[in-house]
């Protein structure tokens, strides 16, 4: 129920916005087909949207932890995957997916669909490629790479791609034989495919292009700062910073077609298609440009952060914790559960949201003093197994006013 009211509530905010904005946190994961959008966020949730109008058409809420995966699957079907390690597929406005995986120890970093559609692959943070048949469910894995796996993507032979932390791309055949491999110069840190050529972003900064045998093609140094995000489409490339810069190239020479900034946050997700650039980071917002020349398209969505802002230097601190969290009563529809009441509350106990079980066997009552100690020391000190991002309020007196605007505003 609570995933159709959010639902109703996108669809009617919908029409007077072309940024998709629904997310509560961070978005990681996106792909673009045909006029939809399929999106994955830390809130736990992927969403549907039709992209000439902005509305949410589906709202799915099925993993533990991040969506960090998504894709598009023949005959209507959807594919996510998450920090649980599960793969989920999807067909209509469902509320649990018609098949899913069982719970694994390692997240899944990227899914791909192969070329006859009848294959899904799905790379995992252990550095695992499983293939899943779209015909029985059928899985067949194998160990690729030594460390994390980066990124992965089917070529159109047939062929699968993968790079990771052991600093090696790799190519596999049908079987999950290996049919090439060559070494990297710097920590890859995504893949896609362009034109029957690879396009692999680097932690140097650097974009470089590698051919079916795995030998190096153009390469361009964008930047000084991590590449953190890659899509292809039709004749071009799309690479993303960790400073929210975004450049699309064209995928022959890498020669520039445009450059645009996503604001001063690291841009996590990009989807691109003959006439569409999406990028998408910290705070939940799916923006849109032309494919074309860079040209915005659509408005920024209101930001929740001006929520209860009454001008307090606690009010200035808090904007960072209203992506997650509301201040209203039951709104747990964002990554956290609201923190109405929050101050004499016991962790884990607000009703509606779906604590995980680290947190609910906690013995903590949130106080001045305890919340002043969570972001004092940071979450994966203080509250162990949180999903909550490891961030801290170095300075005594911002906490302070934090805790001082909770007081009047959780009320």
């Amino acid at each position: 129920m609570r995933g159709l009211a959010l639902c109703a509530t996108l669809q009617g905010m919908a029409a007077s916005a072309q940024d998709l904005a629904g997310h509560g946190g961070p978005v990681g994961a996106l792909a673009i087909r045909d006029g939809q959008v399929l999106s994955g966020g830390f809130d736990t949730r992927s969403i549907l949207w039709d992209l000439d109008t902005g509305a949410a058409r589906q709202i799915q809420h099925f993993h533990e932890g991040n969506v960090t995966a998504v894709a598009f699957l023949p005959g209507g079907m959807l594919a996510t995957g998450g920090q649980d390690g599960r793969i989920a597929l999807w067909q209509g406005a469902v509320e649990r997916p018609t098949f899913a995986t069982p719970d694994t120890n390692a997240p899944i970093v990227a899914l791909s669909l192969a070329p006859d559609d009848a294959t899904l692959a799905a790379g995992f943070g252990d550095g695992r490629i499983a293939r899943m048949s779209l015909d029985d469910h059928s899985v067949q894995d194998h160990q690729a790479h030594q460390g994390q796996l980066t990124g992965l993507a089917y070529l159109p032979d047939g062929h699968l791609a993968s790079v990771g932390d052991d600093l090696r791309l790799s190519i596999w055949d049908r079987a999950s034989q290996l049919a090439a491999r060559a070494g990297l110069a710097a920590r890859p840190n995504g893949l896609a495919v362009t034109e029957g050529r690879l396009a692999v972003v680097f932690a140097d900064g650097a974009l470089r292009l590698y051919a079916a045998d795995g030998s190096q093609l153009p390469q361009r140094f964008l930047t000084d700062r991590p590449l953190v995000a890659v899509a292809a489409g039709t004749g071009a490339v799309a690479a993303a910073a960790i400073d929210g810069t975004v450049w699309v190239l064209e995928d022959q020479d890498l020669s520039e077609r445009f450059t645009v900034s996503a604001g001063a946050d690291p841009v996590w997700a990009l989807a691109l298609d003959r006439d569409t650039l999406l990028g998408a980071g910290n705070d939940g917002t799916i923006r849109r440009w032309s494919a074309r020349d860079g040209e915005r398209q659509g408005q920024s969505a209101t930001q929740a952060s001006g929520d209860h802002d009454d001008g307090s230097r606690g009010a200035r601190v808090w904007r960072a914790c209203a992506v997650c969290h509301s201040l209203s009563p039951g709104d747990n529809s964002r990554a956290g559960p609201t923190l109405h009441g929050v101050l004499g509350r016991r962790i884990a106990s607000a009703p509606g949201y779906a604590y995980s079980q680290a947190l609910r066997s906690m013995d903590i009552v949130w106080t001045r003093e305890t919340v002043s100690a969570l972001f004092e020391h940071g979450p994966e000190v203080y509250t162990p197994g949180s999903r909550m991002p490891d961030q801290r309020i170095s300075d005594p007196r911002d906490r302070a006013a934090l805790i001082d605007f909770l007081e009047r505003a959780s009320r």
